[in-house]
């Protein structure tokens, strides 16, 4: 059996004020081809189909125009929902789908949803398992979820007692799952884009469980990536998403599973209608070098700019150079002189009420007292409560 890996396609997705949905159909239309190349059986999307909960008109047909001609070409779809879905929409129609080869997980399910399909050296068992929180579960089990890996690990022990070790598992998973080793460290630290929400650790899942399986397919890391183990992977979304993707290189995940115990591993990389990239240097240097020597100004570009003083209106002329321009900074912050290194991972290691202390200090010179980190708080919750409100939560 012949297995194309993917996630995080993210359709309807927005990068800096622009949209990306003429990427993802030059890109998905890439990836029928591929799959028609490699003679494949089956492709997973391990979660985050779209990009909001309530996706666009646009992204919905996009997503039925892909999937239904995967489908004409006799590939069984295995789909679950990501952080993004919402589960009860990507649901929609799942049973009627199913007769056409199309699974979909929206919701998780107790025991975890099961599909077995045959090829010539038997079955093949594959599990669903889309994104949950530790709040969807405490009405099953009210003493002993409070975590993800406590939540994961609850629905892990209703189904895997019972897994057939001497046949063939796939599992499809979303959420950031990293394999613990004895010392309760991640044997391969995870590489995080600025697009993903990591809550500082306390969504971390010991990927352990599962190596049980003969893959276990991940969702919700950008970058492609192992975890323990070479079959258990991350994908890694299609298409780059963020400044931090730059330097990263996407692909599908292909598996050509023979009988039990013998399968293998390989990436494949598409390539996208426009790249996503760094550029850095002075400005005079990069409009020169845009206008005489990049073979691809109308890629999406981040500029860094390397000046010792601001440029007037300088993202307005760099914009006559490179269309697509996303986003520019400097490389020194020019009011303290001081690289402006703040990363992603920096960013990501403090909680939202410690980035806010940290701009209100840089403001005022003074630290946020005890009353103004509680009414900061207060409102943050109350922000968070009306955002899910609207996206229908």
């Amino acid at each position: 059996m012949r297995i194309v890996h993917t996630s995080d396609w993210h359709l309807g997705k927005i990068v800096s004020e622009y949209s990306m949905l003429e990427d993802q159909r030059y890109i998905l239309h890439q990836l029928i081809q591929f799959l028609q190349d490699f003679r494949a059986d089956v492709l997973l999307i391990s979660g985050d189909l779209y990009d909001r909960s309530i996706p666009g008109a646009d992204a919905v047909r996009l997503a039925d125009e892909i999937l239904s001609e995967i489908a004409s070409h006799h590939i069984s779809v295995f789909l679950i929902a990501g952080n993004h879905d919402s589960p009860e929409r990507l649901s929609f129609l799942s049973g009627l789908l199913s007769v056409e080869g199309i699974y979909i997980a929206g919701m998780p399910e107790i025991p975890v949803r099961r599909v077995t399909l045959e090829d010539s050296f038997g079955p093949v068992h594959f599990f669903l398992l889309p994104y949950l929180e530790p709040g969807d579960l405490r009405p099953l089990f009210p003493d002993r979820v409070h975590t993800y890996d406590e939540a994961i690990g609850a629905v892990a022990e209703t189904f895997l007692p019972s897994l057939q070790k001497d046949e063939r598992n796939i599992l499809l998973a979303h959420g950031f799952f990293s394999y613990v080793g004895k010392d309760g460290q991640p044997v391969d630290p995870a590489v995080f884009s600025a697009s993903e929400t990591s809550l500082g650790g306390t969504d971390l899942v010991n990927a352990a469980r599962f190596s049980c399986f003969d893959y276990a397919a991940f969702g919700h890391l950008h970058a492609p990536q192992q975890t323990g183990f070479p079959h258990m992977r991350y994908s890694g979304s299609l298409l780059k998403y963020s400044a931090s993707e730059a330097g990263q290189k996407k692909s599908v995940t292909c598996i050509e599973l023979c009988e039990k115990g013998n399968c293998t591993i390989t990436q494949h990389s598409l390539s996208p209608l426009r790249d996503l990239r760094m550029i850095q240097g002075n400005f005079s240097d990069l409009c020169r070098y845009g206008r005489e020597s990049d073979p691809h100004p109308e890629d999406y570009i981040y500029a860094v700019l390397t000046d010792p003083a601001p440029i007037l209106d300088g993202a307005l002329l760099l914009k006559s150079v490179f269309p697509n321009l996303m986003g520019l900074r400097y490389e020194q912050d020019l009011f303290t002189g001081q690289e402006n290194l703040l990363s992603a991972e920096a960013i990501r290691q403090k909680s939202q009420t410690d980035l806010f202390g940290a701009f209100y200090l840089s403001l005022t010179g003074e630290p946020l007292s005890p009353d103004q980190q509680a009414l900061f708080e207060d409102v943050l919750h109350t922000v968070r409560r009306t955002e899910h409100e609207k996206e229908g939560y």
